[in-house]
């Protein structure tokens, strides 16, 4: 039984690393993705708010398991960062929002799974 459960709390720590790298990607996006740069908001965005999701995702990863729910602040960041591009109306880079929309539903999804069922 404490082998399932280890095996079990090692794939969400994938998962919360997954989350890490996705932050990480976003962090790097305006500069990687050609005339990403140029609109502030959502490159602020990205850039600020992917730092964010790194700082939580390490954080979720270090603590001892009853402290993990700290990984849940990246739900809401992962939600804004796809809807910051729709908001601000930065939408003529077509590439960097398809990167915002999908790394933000995707850090949403895996940080309340990485949470939530590693606690199962």
């Amino acid at each position: 039984m404490a082998t399932a459960q280890r095996r079990s709390s090692a794939l969400w720590d994938y998962a919360a690393a997954l989350v890490m790298v996705l932050g990480l990607w976003l962090a790097a996006s305006p500069y990687v993705i050609p005339d990403a740069w140029l609109y502030d908001v959502t490159r602020l965005s990205a850039t600020f708010f992917g730092g964010c999701i790194v700082m939580f995702a390490i954080a979720e990863l270090a603590l001892s398991p009853g402290l993990r729910w700290v990984g849940l602040a990246n739900v809401p960041i992962g939600l804004w960062i796809a809807a910051a591009p729709f908001v601000s109306g930065e939408t003529a880079v077509s590439a960097m929002v398809t990167s915002m929309v999908v790394v933000g539903i995707a850090v949403a999804i895996l940080s309340l799974a990485s949470v939530v069922l590693a606690r199962r």
